[in-house]
């Protein structure tokens, strides 16, 4: 007699995702520490040149650098390109890509996207709605 489930699924539902969440979260300690390098003059010098506070700065370091990708995706269901932005609202753009690299509804926001792109319930939790309809309509 055979077993049941002679391969089960351990290697994509339970390694794959584990491996994942330690890659993220070493490229974060590895970010936080290049940023612990810099004394607190050189981090707020450096937060201000690229339009931050240093406090959202280090935050930011805390996820990795395809951290705000479901926002080109959402933008892209908007009819909207980020490159685009970037050399038409890159302010914009750039206060969009803080705001989704930090936002606690990325989970729920990524189910509802593979669901339903066109679904607007992403509406009432997306801290980018306000901005991303006005580029819309703009455009």
């Amino acid at each position: 007699m055979q077993p049941k489930n002679p391969e089960l699924p351990v290697i994509p539902n339970v390694i794959a995702p584990l491996a994942e969440w330690w890659r993220r979260h070493a490229i974060a300690r590895q970010n936080l520490a290049g940023l612990d390098a810099f004394n607190s003059d050189d981090m707020a010098r450096i937060a201000h040149d690229i339009g931050l506070s240093a406090a959202d700065l280090r935050a930011l370091a805390t996820h990795c650098s395809n951290a705000a990708d479901l926002l080109d995706r959402r933008l892209e269901a908007c009819g909207l390109s980020a490159a685009e932005l970037a050399q038409t609202a890159a302010a914009e753009l750039r206060d969009m890509e803080r705001l989704c690299t930090t936002c606690e509804s990325k989970g729920r926001c990524a189910r509802d996207y593979a669901a339903d792109p066109s679904d607007p319930v992403w509406l009432e939790y997306c801290p980018n709605h306000d901005t991303i309809t006005q580029l819309a309509r703009e455009t």
